[in-house]
């Protein structure tokens, strides 16, 4: 680690987020990270809850001891209801929005002018205080942890995975909708898992669940598509813009780090 630890910017988009702010924040203060090196950042949208109120109170909490914080407010309106989210129709249009969160958040970060950002969830059930140093120590262009579920110890991020086959022309037919390639769980993809022998592994896909990303990644011009990308988007279609661009994503296999609900 070198002598003076770089910025961070920590970046998370949240919605109806309300009963999961006290938990997020708990996390994020434990860091075992200096805050002085720290920058906190959440975006709000089309809640139906007091999560922007919330976390504008939790915020002003932190404000003291952070580099820095802000909340930005970004509601599109309409879109698909929560309960139907995970519906292959609905993946487009929502993957899209969140995209667009994101990418408003890395706006932020390059202008406060973070080394890394750090992506985390609003709903993480337990990140360990080292998690951000463990992940900083690699110094590589995208970088996360294993994100299994809190209960039952089973993956949660699916969509950080390795291709065992790159997907085919006759694959992508058979399987995209809405220009997204959106094959079942485990076809030609390969999960992280808890006890391997690897430490490391290279991924072709990443999740936001706990991604970290290193500054010149974003200065090459990646960020996360917000329209199909070589049939992906959100978080896959920035791993796949930086595989173009030269840069390599990987998952740390003995890196745990779990996701709500708890």
């Amino acid at each position: 680690m070198p002598a003076t630890l770089p910025k961070v910017a920590v970046l998370t988009p949240c919605r109806d987020a309300a009963s999961d702010l006290d938990t997020y924040f708990g996390i994020v203060e434990a860091l075992d990270y200096p805050k002085d090196q720290l920058g906190l950042f959440l975006l709000e949208g089309d809640s139906t809850d007091d999560t922007f109120l919330r976390a504008e109170r939790g915020l002003k909490g932190l404000n003291p001891r952070f580099a820095a914080t802000k909340l930005i407010k970004l509601d599109f309106g309409g879109g698909a209801a929560r309960h139907g989210r995970t519906a292959m129709s609905a993946q487009r249009d929502r993957r899209a929005r969140i995209a667009a969160c994101r990418n408003a958040l890395l706006a932020e970060a390059v202008v406060w002018g973070a080394d890394f950002v750090l992506f985390i969830d609003v709903d993480m059930a337990v990140i360990p205080p080292e998690t951000l140093k463990t992940l900083i120590a690699y110094n590589a262009p995208i970088l996360m942890p294993n994100c299994l579920r809190h209960e039952g110890g089973r993956v949660f991020d699916l969509n950080t995975f390795r291709y065992t086959q790159m997907p085919t022309n006759r694959m992508i037919r058979a399987y995209s909708q809405g220009g997204l390639y959106q094959p079942p769980a485990g076809f030609f993809r390969h999960y992280p898992e808890q006890g391997t022998r690897k430490e490391i592994e290279p991924v072709h896909g990443v999740g936001g669940t706990c991604l970290l990303i290193r500054q010149d990644v974003l200065a090459a011009g990646v960020d996360f598509p917000e329209t199909p990308f070589h049939h992906h988007i959100e978080t896959e279609g920035l791993a796949l813009k930086a595989a173009l661009a030269g840069f390599g994503a990987f998952c740390l296999t003995s890196t745990i780090v779990r996701h709500g609900p708890t």
